[in-house]
């Protein structure tokens, strides 16, 4: 079954974008099933909507779209920009005045509302300031859905405020993934993504870095679900749908990331779109990246020890860029109006989503910040067949953008490309984490196959998470430098460019430091021998193959840790930043084509073995089952 995202259309020259938009967010939340009317699609490519800022305008004039630059579909909602001087002057006056409830100060707040006034009167609609993001510039929302023509015209009104630097509409972004299939018979074997030395990432060389310890990854998506593979790689995230119909869980934004599913009844999202059976991409996504491996069920992670904080930005109709932004932000560690402070901030952010369009001011402005406390910000290039130039957030600056690379080493044909593709990575039928469920969270769990940038970008999450091990001293700029200079498998790309190719774990790791040309890791660390509980989580799923016993493990380090912690995490702070001028686009001198050496691709343990607080790890690859060994609850 393929089906449809909310907001997909299919475009007259057979490409695909994404579109549409959000709800008001109403004080009493209408029943979850009621409808959503009068909504849009997207419907052409051509010149996606770009906000100019007041630097970049004659004299300074504060400036919105141009007409016919913005793709076809309503807004209710949008994001104005204060101009520096405009906030300075504000808080000159009001001092230590309160900002209450996510409001800008008096005098922006009631200046502004004057011209919303003005502007939404002459449209025969009202409205105000719903809140502001942690910059202190205002979330705007009308009472009815504009028309482009309408949309064009109110944002031309509000930035006619000599307090306004610019104004955008605060986008829906979807997840960037393409189709999806169930699979019940679970092996290591069946991921070619990681496995295959030349068009998969050739993860097992990779592995012997013992899978990115201490190392957290936001991945801001749907949230997460408490699948087995899953639940001991999480650091506490946070849900950032400010939309209570969205995110059906009624109250807003909340300290539950829980997924609770994207599902959609025909025509909820408007424009009599088709009905949508929830995804559990957030977790699909979150199982490539940090699946545990070598515990005998199912499937590995790319870095299958890192710890995964789920964000939750995206639910039913899609999500706000708005809220997106807020949550790229909070998970660099900033501090956002009205939520606790992130108290394990990521060294790694993981994007799946996205739109075409340039790239919004709100996530610009968020990803410099994320890039400034020395976040690497990976997303994905989108599955509309275009350049990726005209999709976001991967055509922000300081991105990795990722594409999508087939099991033939092959550009997907619907992957997006151009100059903006950092590096692909593999993304067509790859095997993660899933439920079986069209609708709420039920405890099925299982497996699934899923096509799309979504798949490719947290490869490259996982590649990059592995290089911050045990605390190494690893630059961080270095890190994020090797997307760019460490690619070493060609791609077959049949649109010009596709990255610099498929990306290779083994190469990123030498291009770093962790390995050295022989495939060898460059540092060692001291051995030490404890005992540790393995944890069933059978309240979930009957995991029929692993008994609750203490098991004496061989670990790497130093002091055990405590199985009842959360998982470490490094110290994330303006010590580090990462410089995206700063990266060179010179060759890596140990880039080499072919297949990698017979140590990097050896899957039998090297002795060495891991333990990391509920699970026992025994060595760096999964090992593959039998089928029918795994048990999911009917």
């Amino acid at each position: 079954m393929k089906p449809f995202r909310a907001g997909l259309a299919l475009l007259a020259t057979g490409s695909l974008i994404f579109g549409g938009n959000l709800p008001a967010a109403l004080a009493q939340a209408p029943h979850e099933d009621a409808t959503q009317a009068d909504q849009t699609e997207a419907t052409t490519p051509a010149s996606p909507f770009s906000v100019p800022t007041n630097a970049g305008s004659p004299q300074g004039a504060p400036r919105s779209a141009a007409p016919g630059s913005l793709p076809q579909q309503k807004f209710d909602q949008f994001i104005v920009t204060y101009t520096d001087d405009a906030k300075q002057r504000a808080e000159e006056r009001s001092g230590d005045a309160e900002v209450a409830g996510g409001v800008t100060p008096g005098d922006l707040d009631s200046g502004i509302q004057q011209t919303i006034d003005s502007s939404a009167a002459s449209l025969e609609t009202s409205g105000g300031v719903v809140r502001t993001t942690t910059s202190n510039d205002a979330i705007v929302q009308t009472s009815k859905k504009l028309d482009k023509q309408q949309a064009q015209e109110f944002m031309d009104r509000l930035a006619s405020n000599p307090n306004v630097a610019s104004v955008e509409p605060d986008y829906v972004n979807y997840p960037a993934v393409e189709s999806t299939f169930v699979f019940n018979d679970p092996l290591y074997s069946k991921q070619w993504n990681l496995t295959n030395p030349t068009v998969g990432i050739g993860n097992t060389g990779n592995a012997r870095l013992y899978r990115g310890l201490k190392t957290t990854v936001a991945v801001i998506d749907t949230g997460y679900t408490r699948h087995p593979e899953l639940i001991h790689s999480l650091v506490p995230g946070y849900d950032f749908i400010s939309n209570p119909v969205s995110g059906r869980d009624g109250n807003g934004r909340d300290a539950d990331p829980t997924d609770e599913g994207d599902q959609a009844p025909f025509n909820l999202c408007g424009d009599m779109q088709n009905a949508q059976i929830s995804t559990w991409h957030g977790t699909h996504v979150a199982g490539i990246i940090a699946a545990r491996g070598q515990n005998r069920l199912g499937i590995a992670g790319v870095s299958d020890l890192a710890a995964i904080q789920p964000i939750r930005v995206l639910g039913r109709c899609g999500g706000q860029t708005s809220d997106i932004a807020d949550a790229i932000m909070w998970a660099a560690g900033g501090h956002i109006n009205g939520v606790p402070d992130n108290k394990h901030p990521a060294q790694i952010i993981n994007l799946s989503l996205g739109g075409v369009r340039a790239c919004p001011n709100a996530y610009q402005k968020a990803i410099n910040f994320a890039l400034s406390k020395g976040a690497i910000v990976v997303a994905a290039a989108g599955n509309a067949g275009i350049d990726a130039s005209q999709f976001a957030p991967a055509n922000c600056k300081g991105v990795i953008a990722v594409g999508n690379s087939t099991k033939n080493g092959t550009r997907a044909s619907d992957s997006n490309y151009g100059k903006t593709v950092t590096v692909s990575a593999p993304g067509t039928d790859i095997l993660s984490l899933g439920i079986d469920s069209i609708n709420r969270p039920n405890g099925k769990y299982n497996y699934v196959y899923r096509s799309g940038t979504s798949m490719a970008a947290p490869h490259v999450s996982g590649i990059l998470a592995q290089q911050f091990v045990n605390g190494a001293n690893v630059s961080r700029q270095k890190v994020y430098s090797s997307a760019f200079n460490a690619v070493a498998n060609p791609i077959k790309c049949d649109k010009g460019y596709c990255g610099r190719g498929i990306i290779s774990s083994r190469k990123i790791a030498q291009y770093v430091g962790n390995l050295d040309a022989q495939g060898k890791m460059s540092f060692s660390r001291p051995r030490t021998i404890y005992t540790s509980r393995v944890i069933t989580s059978a309240h979930r799923t009957a995991l029929s193959d692993i008994d609750a016993q203490d098991t004496s493990v061989e670990v790497q380090g130093g002091q055990a840790p405590d199985s009842a912690e959360e998982p470490a995490t490094m110290t994330n702070d303006n010590a580090d930043p990462i410089n995206p001028d700063a990266v060179s686009a010179d060759t890596d001198s140990s880039e080499e084509s072919g297949t990698q050496s017979q140590d990097a691709n050896d899957l039998s343990d090297d002795g060495d073995s891991q333990q990391d607080g509920d699970y026992t790890m025994t060595s760096p690859v999964q090992k593959p089952r039998e089928a029918g060994e795994l048990t999911l609850v009917s």
